[in-house]
């Protein structure tokens, strides 16, 4: 596909592998129109909430919700801006009873108060949260310790436990050390979710993958990238959604590619996985600045289908991606 067709603006459209083509980033696709979305059209579909990084540039921070059966049954991470877009989309949190945090930075979980007080102002009657999310390790909290301390007992929004519903909030910390196994994080009917530790500097971390209904999509979290615990998980997977933050080095600083993955790096590992197609996300400005180079730096190391993140972006995770 030329490079030009690829850039092709995609907002909060369906879209599938008919249509779907990069969305580069940009301030069109960034602010994507975010109204309401229609109704799902397929059995197992992803929604981008925020496609954006830690730094404030107009994409909300990194969140995904993951429709099962028509539902939105999944939410994946949950950063600041979250919360807006959520209620743009208006989607019904009825069902949305299931987070998968996969580290506990403010770009990835700063809007989880939002999300449980807005869910808890939906209905009338009592809700339970299933929070899954790394052990902790030095600075960093366990999940289970991160919840008891924002909704606990003594926790700084203890108040919303008995609010307006009865809230309950089941945590299970999962392990990080780089050689733990894949580990089933949940099973229900054909639902099966798995994640595997990965690399982020000092910040216990986790990627995840969730199938349904013959498919599969992987979510990376923020990762270097330097073993292959992301490569096992997301074999044959119809989907990977990528951090995608730094340029090839030497164009960031050292340092960062000890917590994210180059676009070259990323090619690869989607190539050994032999993933079907790829979503570029959590991206930062450098990223805006260059989107040539860093989808030609991916393409280099992988043939498959190749689009950026935006903000409200729907995928149909049961269609194969056009070849």
């Amino acid at each position: 596909m030329p490079l030009s067709a690829a850039l092709a603006i995609a907002g909060c459209v369906h879209a599938d592998s008919r249509g779907l083509a990069a969305t580069p980033p940009g301030t069109d696709a960034r602010q994507a129109d975010c109204r309401e979305v229609s109704p799902p059209f397929s059995p197992f579909e992803l929604a981008v909430v925020g496609s954006g990084g830690p730094r404030g540039f107009g994409r909300a921070a990194s969140s995904y919700v993951v429709f099962v059966d028509g539902a939105p049954r999944i939410l994946v991470d949950v950063g600041p801006g979250a919360f807006v877009r959520l209620g743009q989309m208006n989607l019904d949190f009825g069902a949305l009873d299931t987070v998968l945090l996969t580290h506990l930075h403010v770009d990835h979980a700063g809007d989880l108060p939002g999300f449980v007080k807005s869910r808890d102002l939906s209905y009338n009657r009592p809700l339970t949260f299933r929070i899954f999310g790394p052990e902790g390790a030095g600075d960093y909290p366990s999940t289970t310790a991160f919840i008891d301390r924002l909704f606990g007992a003594k926790g700084a929004f203890a108040y919303l436990r008995n609010f307006r519903n009865d809230l309950g909030f089941a945590v299970t910390d999962l392990p990080v050390q780089a050689s733990a196994p894949i580990r089933e994080v949940l099973r229900e009917g054909d639902l099966h979710i798995t994640s595997i530790a990965v690399q982020h500097g000092d910040a216990p971390a986790l990627a995840f993958r969730i199938e349904h209904a013959g498919h599969a999509v992987v979510f990376s979290g923020d990762l270097a990238s330097k073993n292959d615990n992301l490569t096992r998980l997301a074999i044959g997977a119809d989907l990977l959604v990528y951090d995608t933050s730094v340029l090839d080095p030497p164009n960031d600083p050292p340092v960062l590619y000890d917590l994210h993955t180059a676009p070259r790096r990323i090619g690869e590992v989607a190539t050994a996985a032999q993933v079907r197609s790829l979503v570029l996300s959590h991206l930062t400005p450098d990223v805006e600045h260059a989107p040539d180079d860093v989808l030609a730096s991916v393409r280099s190391t992988f043939k498959g289908q190749v689009r950026f993140a935006a903000d409200c972006l729907r995928i149909d995770l049961t269609q194969a991606p056009a070849t």
